[in-house]
């Protein structure tokens, strides 16, 4: 990711991978169609995320698309 020039709170997101694991023992590499499209478009850039809350227990952010992302913080798994 980069953060945007216009936007502080924005970070612009690229996929370098994208995986479909059946649970069979067989995984799909779709990383072939990222590549693709990242050629037809010029950039492998496909949006944003724009953080609208953060504290030290949680974050709150949006992406392009309307998404709402609440990540929240697992102290036992912080290690200083």
């Amino acid at each position: 990711y980069r953060q945007s020039t216009r936007v502080p709170n924005r970070a612009i997101v690229a996929f370098k991978t994208a995986d479909i694991d059946l649970n069979i023992g067989l995984k799909l590499s779709l990383a072939f169609l990222l590549k693709i499209r990242a050629a037809l478009k010029g950039t492998d850039e496909v949006g944003w995320l724009e953080t609208t809350h953060i504290n030290k227990d949680m974050r709150i952010g949006r992406g392009n698309k309307g998404t709402l992302f609440v990540l929240t913080r697992d102290p036992d798994a912080v290690q200083p």
